[in-house]
């Protein structure tokens, strides 16, 4: 089978964090980007850019995050005597 080179261009500081969550995966950027191609060709389907996540700061990843989960009306609505109860019955 016949290979080719795909090369792009991305901004430094996008590469120098993807490469460390691909690493951290186990897989080299060569890996990744043999899967993504072989996905498109398989699929017919291009992976959509989504601006608002690389551009976002770690601050507003959590507030996305912390929403994403809902609210904690059980945790909420604890009195301090219940909250006591809980936070000693961890440590007993």
């Amino acid at each position: 089978m016949a290979t080719a080179v795909v090369s792009g261009r991305v901004d430094e500081k996008v590469r120098q964090r993807a490469d460390a969550y691909i690493r951290a995966a186990g897989f080299t950027p060569a890996e990744v980007i043999k899967v993504v191609w072989e996905n498109i060709a398989r699929t017919g389907e291009v992976p959509e850019e989504t601006p608002a996540v690389a551009t976002q700061g770690p601050m507003e990843r959590l507030a996305e995050l912390r929403e994403s989960f809902g609210e904690a009306d059980w945790l909420v609505n604890l009195t301090k005597e219940e909250m006591r109860d809980m936070i000693a019955s961890r440590y007993a």
